[in-house]
């Protein structure tokens, strides 16, 4: 039974040890959120597009299922707070159908521009003169055919615009292109379009002085998105699924932001979680360290006695060491805070001086020679130093709570797994 998943961070290191979807197999439901899904598939590709995507199959089976175990949490979360979005309505806010539109206008817009780009093409005459010109040299006929798509590019997103305007029968109003004039004046007006001067102020970022030629500028680029965008959607392009997409990321981010808003109406909320929580601004001494790892105490001992005789242990580490990050990097670690490695080594590292290289240090990864290049040391950092960390710590401890009150308010279903090799769970709703 998996109780208070979401406030307690379980990771499901057995239900999810092994690929969730198999070849020719139907997705599975994994969990159920209210009336939403969450599928193996769904599962897959957030593991596909993950940070850890490139590194996944090189993971041990624990790491696979901790990463699983981790996105499915982040899964359920965003579901839960997408439920929640709407249940509170900022799926209705001015705020949030503004930015729906605007999103709409932006896939519309880029939808048909790359339609109108890949229609473009070099002609056989001019390719044959530019290969004949940059014979030998695939760098410079690559940069010419870009060169010249651009071109064409631009002349043919001219012509469209100015054909558009004519289609839609479009007037600008020149003469009330003056700062300060009302928020409703219309600027810009033809067949279904119309561009108000409040539109061009809450778009963009306003100079120090508004201008005419900083309205008419803005006032062509809304004109561009506008035109181009209606011209799309009477192709019949369909991004239902795009526009679904940006719901159910944009809803669950809009809440976190009502939230933040709520928890934390000022910085003195922040200044006095400080208060009671001096350590984040502690800066902890950092040591820039060197490293050499072997596979046998036998062969640490060797390269010990070398590297006093005076070999670089940079060398050796470069040429011997078992660790391949290590290896890589002639043994240089980086600079590493003192209190994050592993304990057996801050305990060596501990009373080191600079540049002694330290006793056999056994662990898991093996037999570990290591030695302080250098130390910066530690401090104290202000409350600037570290507002957003103050910002990001008063979130965690306020979402924790929140999210138990969702889990309660919204019934969570975990479903069977199908796999041979997995100890079935039992399906239970968080709610009950």
């Amino acid at each position: 039974m998996f109780k208070n998943l979401l406030s307690r961070g379980i990771i499901l290191s057995t239900l999810l040890a092994t690929p969730l979807l198999h070849a020719n197999a139907d997705p599975q439901e994994l969990v159920t959120i209210e009336d939403l899904k969450i599928t193996s598939d769904q599962l897959e590709m957030a593991v596909a597009s993950s940070p850890f995507a490139t590194q996944f199959v090189s993971m041990d089976v624990d790491d696979q299922a901790a990463l699983r175990g981790d996105l499915l949490r982040r899964m359920v979360i965003s579901r839960l707070l997408y439920l929640e979005a709407q249940q509170n309505k900022l799926d209705q806010s001015p705020a949030f159908m503004d930015e729906l539109e605007e999103f709409r206008l932006s896939v519309l817009y880029r939808h048909y521009m790359d339609k109108l780009r890949s229609h473009i093409q070099v002609p056989e005459e001019v390719l044959s003169q530019m290969k004949a010109q940059f014979r030998g040299n695939t760098d410079a006929l690559t940069a010419a055919k870009s060169a010249y798509t651009s071109d064409r590019y631009r002349d043919l997103k001219i012509l469209t615009i100015k054909t558009l305007r004519d289609k839609y029968q479009i007037k600008i109003n020149k003469d009330r292109l003056v700062p300060g004039v009302a928020q409703e004046t219309v600027l810009m007006e033809g067949d279904g379009i119309s561009i108000v001067y409040a539109d061009l102020l809450k778009r963009t970022a306003q100079p120090a002085k508004i201008t005419p030629d900083w309205l008419r500028e803005q006032l062509y680029k809304r004109a561009e998105l506008l035109l181009i965008a209606k011209a799309s959607a009477e192709e019949g392009v369909d991004i239902t699924a795009r526009t679904e997409a940006f719901r159910r990321e944009r809803l669950p981010a809009l809440l976190i932001e009502q939230k933040q808003a709520e928890w934390i109406p000022s910085d003195k909320v922040l200044k006095d979680y400080f208060a009671t929580h001096p350590e984040y601004g502690m800066l902890a001494e950092r040591r820039h360290i060197g490293q050499l790892v072997t596979a046998t105490r036998e062969d640490a001992e060797k390269f010990r006695k070398r590297i006093q005789a005076g070999e670089s242990l940079f060398n050796i580490a470069g040429q011997y060491s078992i660790d391949p990050h290590g290896r890589s990097r002639n043994g240089d670690m980086g600079w590493v805070q003192v209190g994050r490695g592993m304990p057996q080594i801050e305990q060596a590292l501990t009373g080191l001086a600079d540049n002694e290289v330290s006793n056999i240090i056994e662990t898991p990864l093996g037999f570990h020679l290591v030695t302080i290049l250098e130390r910066r040391p530690g401090g104290n950092k202000s409350f600037y130093g570290i507002r957003d960390r103050l910002v990001q710590a008063v979130m965690n401890e306020n979402m924790t709570n929140y999210l138990k009150g969702l889990e309660t308010h919204y019934q969570i279903v975990w479903h069977v797994v199908t796999d041979q090799n997995i100890k079935q769970p039992t399906a239970t709703g968080s709610g009950g």
